[in-house]
């Protein structure tokens, strides 16, 4: 719950008369204990209210010393309290353990009736709270689980050979946000249940690893396929097959011994990992099989067709929110299983696993139940209440839940782990787990692999960000050895940004133009480029479904003498290009280009033509072309161009038409040089945006996300500050109204006396106007009586305009008032007189 709703319970506790009233209660419970000296301490519970500082009586254990610090002084009155119901329920329990012990002497203790936080005897079915949360994130099972072994940080048993002497509420369990193995199964058993899961929690044993939640042990593999891989499929062989122009795979040169060599070198590495990696689980565990521990077990529902389960039950580790199989060899044994309804301890073997259980809780030869689930004979040799042999006995059902409405905040659940992170351990590796926006940069989630069980010699890093405006999803660092080409980076980003850049693969310096890359694109770019691979001095550009089916693009580039030294924006020269195409159906294919060079050296261009049906060999032509300087002042020589046809009915080119085909592949020589300087101005751009973006990242937020967009918050505070500006201008209202009155009344006088003044003017120029129409000059006398009839038009207007202001004014103000009398502002003031 939000501190806010809690505010009327501080002032009470801030109350002068509320001590005395504690004092009372307290004295009161004091005289009834001491004065029912005959009743049993099992279902007697003396409750105290903890004042101040003070501490629970069990002080040894320090998972619960924490609490007065995490949860407040004052529970409910259902944690410190226990009804009649409650009452008859531990008197029968406390009967159950009894008959249990008696009957099965060489068993383990029941864990029926612990104390809650308060101190309090409960029944453990009880603390079950069938819940489920707000969230939409939170609607099934795996969500659920891994939520609670996010957000619940794991702490092992103090003895791991004894049941915990409490068990806090799941309430108390999300505010604290730390429990045992009992507390997060209950918990999460709480949750599933809430979501419509035959949810159990089950008491039993189980290793080392798993009661300690020690993945130290445990090694986990390198990721196999990248963010990349994983979302495009494979091509099928057929395809690859199929292509003419497919790469053919490299021969391997290598002899039998060569790969016998590496093959045992391989093996040695994997063997000695599987020493290291063995030495941790075949270390002796002098308490193998005798190590409590709770977790979760889901039984599939019946169906109304099939009264068989149809699916076999499985496990759920509350601590790493893991499904596992019943024949998971870490759980070693099950005493009882339970939920909120019943209690079921278990009399089939505990020395043959749970993979041999019969999970059918309704058959009493391999599960007792506390509590009848039908009215039924209780004969002898069934545990319960002692009755004669043929009475049949009333169902007593389970009381509902003691524990308060289980809630997260919403603070809270967007930190998903407590403080906003969580580092867990591996046997190679580390993971690191981050909360959205607790790290600056939007990372999330960290995982760093290293040779050595002692963290060190790092191998692989993987980072994975959120919410970033560069769309970066995740970045994944091979550290190699000395000698190779240096740290390998790959960043992966998601459809959206202006260069449509999907990974970006690099080595060593990511801000260099000429270090090894290779840019990958989607298919959304306007010139259709799917990826730029970069080396040393070269590029090679490869495009999808262009409309000049150009498909490869090469570039290669003169050697600068101090590469060190080169900045990023410097521009290269070109050496020599290579454009290759796809066949182009509609053309012969000794016209049709497959291959052009531009060899910018030599000053020459080569060009080869498609292979046709059949053959092996392509057609080509040689082109030397002539220096700048000649190129006016000699003629065209025809040796210049040197042909080489494989078809034989395909003629020479003629003079004038080799001179043609030169003067095209010269212009289409400059236009891919253009093309060449717009790709490395690209490819610039490209590294200074990523640059830029390292140095000075952003996260998105949402727009209606009040906490975190201080944009949108200081806008609506600016307008709030201004409308309380003017609100608070003048605060006196009766001062505002009078203000609002005096400025109606100006305004009518003012719209009045202009009315009046014009009405005087036109009048003036009438008159004038009339002792004019005397003269003798008759065009001049028409003139004047034509404007006289216009004026005295006018003067009748603004007589009717004036008679009617006159009029309508009371009405007006009528209006004015009873719109102020309305307001709320000025509710408070006697309200303004109406005229009649």
């Amino acid at each position: 719950m939000a501190s806010n709703s809690l505010d009327w319970l501080w002032e009470d506790f801030n109350s002068p008369n509320l001590a005395e009233e504690i004092e009372d209660d307290y004295l009161g419970t004091i005289n009834d204990n001491n004065s029912d000296t005959s009743s049993q301490s099992s279902y007697n519970i003396e409750c105290s209210l903890l004042i101040g500082n003070e501490k629970t009586e069990e002080e040894s254990d320090e998972h619960f010393e924490d609490i007065n610090d995490d949860v407040p002084e004052i529970f409910p009155e259902s944690y410190t309290k226990t009804s009649n119901i409650e009452k008859l329920i531990l008197f029968c329990a406390e009967n159950f353990i009894e008959q249990f012990k008696v009957k099965y002497p060489n068993r383990r203790q029941l864990i029926l009736i612990p104390q809650n936080e308060c101190g309090v005897q409960k029944c453990v079915c009880t603390t079950i709270k069938p819940s489920r949360l707000v969230y939409s994130d939170l609607i099934e099972l795996t969500s659920y689980s891994q939520f609670v072994s996010k957000h619940i940080t794991y702490v092992k048993l103090e003895d791991p050979l004894a049941l915990p002497n409490k068990i806090v509420s799941p309430a108390t369990t999300l505010k604290m946000q730390t429990a045992n193995c009992f507390e997060m199964a209950i918990l999460l058993v709480s949750f599933l249940i809430g979501c419509g899961y035959n949810a159990f929690v089950v008491y039993g044993y189980a290793t080392e690893i798993v009661c300690n939640n020690d993945l130290r042990k445990i090694k986990i593999d390198l990721p196999k396929e990248s963010f990349d891989e994983q979302e495009s499929e494979p091509e099928s062989i057929e395809d690859i097959v199929d292509d003419p122009y497919a790469v053919e795979p490299m021969i391997d040169l290598c002899n039998e011994y060569v790969d016998f060599l590496m093959d045992e070198e391989e093996n040695k590495i994997v063997v000695n990992d599987e020493i290291k990696e063995m030495e941790f689980y075949n270390s002796i565990d002098p308490l193998f099989g005798k190590r409590v521990h709770a977790w979760v077990m889901v039984i599939p529902l019946e169906t109304e067709n099939d009264k068989h389960i149809s699916e076999i039950p499985f496990f759920i580790e509350p601590s790493t929110g893991e499904r596992k199989e019943i024949s998971d060899e870490n759980y070693t044994g099950i005493e009882v299983v339970w939920n909120h309804t019943n209690y079921w301890v278990n009399l089939q073997s505990l020395e043959e696993g749970c993979t041999n259980y019969n999970f059918t809780l309704m058959n009493i030869n391999y599960w007792e139940h506390f509590l009848s689930d039908k009215p039924q004979t209780v004969g002898r040799g069934e545990l319960g209440l002692k009755h004669n042999e043929n009475e049949m006995i009333k169902n007593l059902e389970m009381p509902n839940s003691w524990v308060t409405v289980i809630q997260v905040p919403i603070n809270k659940y967007l930190m998903l782990y407590p403080n906003g992170k969580k580092i867990v351990p591996y046997m190679n590796a580390i993971k690191e787990f981050y909360a959205d926006y607790i790290m600056p940069n939007g990372l999330v989630k960290r995982t760093i692999f290293y040779t050595e069980p002692e963290y060190l010699n790092k191998t692989f890093v993987q980072e994975i960000y959120k919410n970033r405006i560069d769309k970066l999803m995740c970045i994944d660092t091979k550290h190699t050895v000395e000698g190779t080409l240096g740290t390998e980076t790959i960043e992966y980003f998601k459809p959206g940004r202006k260069d449509y850049l999907k990974k970006h693969k690099f080595y060593g310096d990511c801000n260099n133009i000429e270090t090894r890359r290779l840019f990958t694109f989607y298919k959304l770019r306007l010139d259709s480029i799917a990826d730029i691979k970069i080396n040393e001095n070269s590029f090679i550009i490869t495009y999808n479904d262009r409309s000049d089916l150009l498909f490869w693009h090469l570039c290669v580039f003169h050697r600068t003498k101090n590469q060190e030294t080169r900045n990023i924006n410097d521009k290269r020269k070109p050496k020599c290009v290579v454009e290759k195409y796809l066949r182009n159906e509609l053309k012969h294919k000794d016209l049709d280009i497959a291959t052009i060079t531009f060899d910018l050296e030599s000053n020459s261009i080569y060009v080869q033509y498609q292979y046709g049906e059949g053959q092996i060999t392509q057609s080509s032509r040689f082109f030397q072309k002539p220096t700048y300087s000649s190129i006016r002042n000699e003629k065209f020589n025809p040796k210049s161009v040197i042909e080489d046809i494989v078809y034989p009915y395909m003629e020479h080119l003629k003079t004038h038409e080799a001179y043609i085909m030169l003067q095209e592949i010269i212009e289409s020589e400059k236009k891919a040089l253009i093309n060449v300087l717009k790709l490395e101005n690209n490819v610039i751009q490209i590294l200074e945006t990523r640059s830029r973006e390292r140095s000075e990242f952003k996260l998105k937020v949402n727009s209606l996300d009040w906490d975190r967009n201080h944009q949108i918050r200081k806008l609506l505070q600016d307008k709030k500050d201004k409308k309380h500006k003017l609100t608070t201008k003048d605060s006196d209202a009766s001062q505002i109204r009078d203000k609002i009155i005096q400025y109606f009344r100006q305004n009518t006088k003012n719209q009045f006396i202009r009315f009046k003044n014009l009405f005087e003017t036109k009048k003036m120029e009438l008159q004038s106007l009339t002792k004019s129409l005397q003269t003798n000059d008759a065009e001049l006398r028409d003139r004047n009586l034509i404007r006289c009839s216009s004026l005295q038009t006018e003067l009748n207007v603004l007589t009717l305009k004036l008679k009617r202001y006159k009029e309508s004014r009371i009405k007006r103000y009528n209006n004015l008032a009873t719109c102020i009398n309305n307001n709320p502002d000025y509710k408070k003031l006697s309200p303004l007189e109406l005229f009649v």
